[in-house]
């Protein structure tokens, strides 16, 4: 195949690719709104807590699952869900650790290496900057700066 076809094929395929993805959207959403109505029934694993409702087909069924047993992921040191779980252990934090472990990270905050370069130049001047943002480069496993490649299909213009 040429480049030519292939980016006619693969802005075709997005464009498909996205209607069906709105369509799908649309059919979760009627699907989710007729289980909360419908007929639920017990779930097939004992051990959770929650329903289902069984959408039917022409062919096939579609279990669509109503949990009542999501866990929180995370949460914030001395948070009021902090607080809340401490006191269901009667304030002993030890009980906590072998269902979560405490993390203290840095967050990049923002969505571009371009931002976070022109941040970094701003705050620390030609002088620094350099050295702080090789430091901040992602590696691999090897020590080789990370790169991405991506096709710009959002980026598309006319011939």
């Amino acid at each position: 195949m040429s480049i030519r076809a292939d980016v006619d094929r693969g802005l075709e395929i997005r464009t498909q690719m996205e209607k069906l993805k709105t369509e799908l959207k649309d059919i979760e959403t009627r699907l989710n709104h007729a289980a909360l109505h419908g007929e639920q029934v017990e779930l097939n694993d004992a051990d959770r807590e929650g329903r289902q409702f069984l959408a039917n087909g022409s062919e096939r069924i579609v279990p669509v699952i109503l949990t009542a047993d999501l866990i929180v992921g995370e949460f914030g040191k001395n948070s009021p869900r902090h607080v809340e779980i401490l006191e269901a252990v009667k304030n002993d934090a030890s009980k906590l650790y072998p269902f979560f472990k405490p993390v203290s990270k840095f967050e990049n905050r923002f969505d571009s290496g371009k931002k976070f370069r022109a941040q970094a130049l701003e705050v620390f001047g030609k002088e620094l900057a350099p050295a702080f943002i090789t430091a901040c480069v992602a590696r691999d496993k090897d020590g080789i700066a990370k790169s991405s490649i991506k096709v710009a299909w959002d980026e598309t213009r006319t011939v």
